[in-house]
């Protein structure tokens, strides 16, 4: 795969739910990807990676297995599989807005945060890169690519065009495709404003919430709250973050991108994985997760999956 692979373009993003006038051209253009999005399909090994804080919001990165409670649809389960990530190789996917309303300043911060991010990658540790903007998403630099590619890459990026983010979110789940490691981040930098998506926000929430991997979101500069609309920008983006069990940050400004890219990347050093099998016996639907730490301490995890009870 060269830079230029992977190209999903608006109207294709609609065969995601099932609008058959799409389907045949998503096929044709782009025949090695799914004609609908991945998010409900079977599972053999489901992953949690769970944040703790405590109540002042400190990072807690030293509890012992013990301290965890599972739980699948309100029925507590036993942990047998735990881990901290920490020393474990990465798969980073970042998510790049390269609409006209990103422009050049908040462009070029949000490179340099990607930069500062990967600047102490390990032998293992991996990167991918898609864009979107202007009607199109475009993985520019595939899993097992070399990181030397990404800065010039990042450096030509101009913004322009309209923005799909909602569009994007529901194709969320195919962001992994090609990883190698079991720890991962999918980290979504974006001002979050939308201009030309066929998706709702509800569908993007949907999707996000079977997500197997957490969404980080930097919302970069988030325009105000129109007066009259019940959902600014800044609330959906958070909305999706914690649909998936990730976070989201408010950059105040783009300067400070750097700044929380080095906090991104010590949260991510930080989270413990909880790893179990659907059963396979009984009704796969949505099941509902939910992690419980003694003591006080506010937990962040995965919403749910699709599949069997353990």
């Amino acid at each position: 795969m060269g830079s230029a692979a992977l190209t999903w373009r608006a109207l294709g993003l609609a065969t995601l739910f099932g609008l058959a006038h799409a389907s045949s051209w998503l096929q044709a253009e782009e025949p090695d990807l799914p004609k609908t999005y991945q998010a409900t399909a079977s599972v053999s090994s489901v992953l949690v990676p769970v944040t703790v804080r405590n109540r002042k919001g400190r990072l807690v990165s030293n509890l012992e297995q013990q301290k965890f409670r599972f739980f699948v649809d309100d029925i507590e389960f036993p942990i047998r599989s735990f881990w901290r990530e920490g020393g474990l190789p990465i798969s980073y996917t970042f998510l790049l807005d390269t609409s006209g309303s990103m422009g050049r300043r908040r462009l070029g911060k949000a490179g340099e945060a990607i930069l500062e991010m990967v600047k102490q990658l390990r032998s293992h540790d991996e990167v991918c890169l898609i864009t979107f903007g202007a009607a199109e998403v475009k993985r520019r630099l595939p899993f097992g690519s070399d990181v030397a590619e990404l800065k010039p890459l990042l450096e030509s990026l101009k913004g322009y065009g309209t923005t799909a983010l909602y569009d994007l979110l529901t194709i969320a789940p195919q962001a992994m495709d090609g990883a190698k490691n079991v720890r991962r981040a999918v980290i979504l930098f974006t001002d979050g404003v939308d201009t030309a998506s066929h998706m709702t926000p509800d569908d993007a929430v949907r999707v996000l919430e079977g997500l197997a991997d957490p969404l980080y979101v930097l919302g970069i500069e988030p325009p105000p709250a129109e007066e009259g609309v019940e959902d600014s920008y800044e609330r959906l983006l958070e909305q999706f973050a914690t649909a998936s069990g990730g976070r989201y940050l408010r950059v105040d400004r783009a300067a400070r991108l750097p700044e929380f890219a080095q906090e991104l990347r010590r949260e991510l050093s930080m989270r413990y994985i909880i790893d179990f099998q659907p059963s396979g016996v009984g009704t796969a639907r949505w099941r509902k997760i939910e992690v419980r730490v003694e003591g006080e301490f506010i937990v962040t995890a995965r919403q749910g999956y699709s599949g069997t009870l353990p």
